[in-house]
């Protein structure tokens, strides 16, 4: 008799990305982009607790990669950035104009060398942001 019931529970998030992994992508390029964790800062209080969801869309643009997500970032003019994610079609905004320095500081909060570590070649990334 297992006298902990909780064990092998897994979370419908979990269960949700766990399900992700045994569908096909579309192209050898597509990744499933996942936000594992949002570190604590005073400008993304409440979103802090958010952790496994799997990045939908980024100003109703399908997200397919983490290389297209960053171009995206980089080339955003609009005044927010709308994420949507899955399950449960959570919405985060931020806005544009503050989420490069609030960047940099909860990477020096957190003592993360570089906002950006992403290897693909095609993509220009400046060492520091």
């Amino acid at each position: 008799q297992n006298s902990n019931a909780w064990e092998d529970y897994v979370s419908d998030s979990m269960s949700y990305l766990l399900g992700l992994c045994h569908q096909s992508m579309n192209s050898p390029q597509d990744q499933i982009v996942i936000l594992a964790q949002v570190l604590a800062h005073r400008s993304n209080l409440g979103y802090d607790m958010l952790g496994d969801l799997h990045l939908k869309t980024m100003n109703g643009v399908e997200i397919r990669s983490l290389p297209q997500l960053f171009k995206l970032l980089t080339d955003s003019h609009d005044e927010y950035l709308k994420f949507e994610f899955a399950p449960g079609g959570i919405v985060v905004v931020l806005e544009r104009s503050t989420y490069l320095d609030v960047t940099a500081e909860v990477c020096k909060e957190h003592r993360i060398g570089e906002p950006v570590v992403l290897t693909d070649p095609s993509l220009d990334i400046p060492s520091k942001r």
